[in-house]
């Protein structure tokens, strides 16, 4: 039990530091807006950019990596995020530190790919809590790179904040090589998931849009409207993101490793629809602003965050469910792993941009009807997988 869960730990560690290098971005946008002259919009860009990879490679880089060690593929995205980020940290004009997240984003790609199905080898009869564990490595990661970076960029330049996330992914690279051999399933052939996995990543996918749209966009909220410093904001986004292993964590114990769809389908609504009633005084009109404080809006967000978790760990663990009642063979857990990429990532890259426009043409306050309108659509992908999975 003691090597099995070391070996989860240090896999979901690989993932949170992976996911550190949304959160930065998100921190020091202020910054480097001040620095590189980017508008609300391409501030949001770059913010997002790291999820191009997955966005427009994850479905193929799953059937792929499923061909190749998953150890393999860890190490070299992890070395891949480190390069970039180096790269990200000298580039002197916008254009090349706009290049370097894209290349950060093939590295991001192959850890989010890599990992969890190393995870789900390892964890045996755990699988349950390991997958809820991995669930969080977004929100953990987003909160150590806001909050870290925030409150340092109050100290030292943005570039070096930079360059000691790139430094800091090669942490486990060292006993990533050291993973203990696992039996990996990989494929000979280049088959694809069932439809009830598509159907599961699209309502993954939506989730992510709002959910990283919020948060990537959390910090230049907080400083413009509210009058947050950029510490401040970036702390405050770093707790928001950080309270959704709240969610995650109880959706594990509720889920459990049963075939039942009743639950998941309940905690997935809970966790979309008080979520999107919260954001109603997170992003406040005119009128009701006046009745609220920054202080306020940010224990909104914070709520809403801790229950909007139960969507992701349901999520992680339905996955292999649905694989088995379907009677897809282990091999395309990969494989399956790449496509929730694909439409998590696609999330994550349309998410700030298509928030930081919506609020620059028609105010902040839209954020929360958009939250609605993307937690309807993410049910209905949900449900949908649950229906598929049921008929196959």
């Amino acid at each position: 039990m003691t090597g099995r869960w070391s070996t989860i730990f240090l896999l979901w560690l690989a993932g949170v530091l992976a996911a550190a290098q949304l959160g930065k971005m998100a921190a020091l946008l202020p910054a480097i807006r001040g620095d590189l002259d980017l508008t609300l919009a391409g501030a949001g860009l770059m913010v997002s950019l790291i999820e191009a990879g997955g966005a427009s490679l994850g479905s193929i880089a799953g059937v792929l990596a499923a061909r190749f060690s998953g150890r393999s593929v860890l190490a070299a995205g992890s070395l891949l995020i480190a390069v970039a980020g180096i790269a990200a940290a000298a580039a002197p004009d916008a254009t090349l530190l706009y290049a370097a997240r894209l290349v950060e984003s093939i590295g991001y790609l192959m850890v989010v790919i890599a990992a969890p199905s190393l995870i789900a080898m390892a964890a045996g009869r755990d699988s349950a809590a390991a997958l809820a564990l991995w669930s969080t490595f977004v929100p953990v990661g987003v909160a150590a790179g806001t909050m870290l970076s925030g409150l340092a960029a109050s100290w030292i330049d943005w570039r070096l904040i930079l360059t000691f996330w790139a430094l800091a992914v090669l942490v486990t690279l060292p006993r990533t090589f050291r993973l203990p051999a696992m039996a990996e399933h990989r494929q000979s052939g280049f088959a694809m998931p069932p439809r009830a996995v598509w159907a599961l990543a699209l309502g993954f996918g939506c989730y992510t849009t709002l959910e990283v749209g919020v948060l990537g966009m959390l910090p230049a909220y907080l400083s413009e409207v509210w009058g947050l410093s950029i510490a401040a904001a970036g702390t405050v986004t770093g707790l928001t993101s950080a309270a959704t292993i709240a969610g995650s964590f109880a959706a594990a114990r509720l889920v459990g490793n049963g075939d039942g769809a009743r639950r998941p389908l309940m905690l997935v609504a809970i966790g979309l629809a008080l979520p999107a009633a919260l954001f109603v005084p997170a992003f406040p009109s005119q009128d009701l602003a006046v009745y609220l404080s920054g202080t306020g809006v940010a224990l909104a967000v914070i709520l809403a965050n801790a229950i909007s978790g139960l969507v992701a760990a349901v999520a992680f663990t339905r996955l292999p469910v649905l694989l088995r009642r379907g009677g897809a063979p282990l091999s395309l857990v990969t494989a399956s792993n790449g496509v929730f990429a694909q439409f998590g990532a696609a999330g994550s890259l349309i998410g700030p941009p298509l928030v930081g426009y919506a609020a620059t043409h028609w105010g902040w306050p839209v954020v929360a009807p958009m939250v609605a309108g993307l937690s309807l659509l993410s049910f209905a992908g949900f449900a949908l997988s649950e229906r598929l999975a049921g008929t196959a």
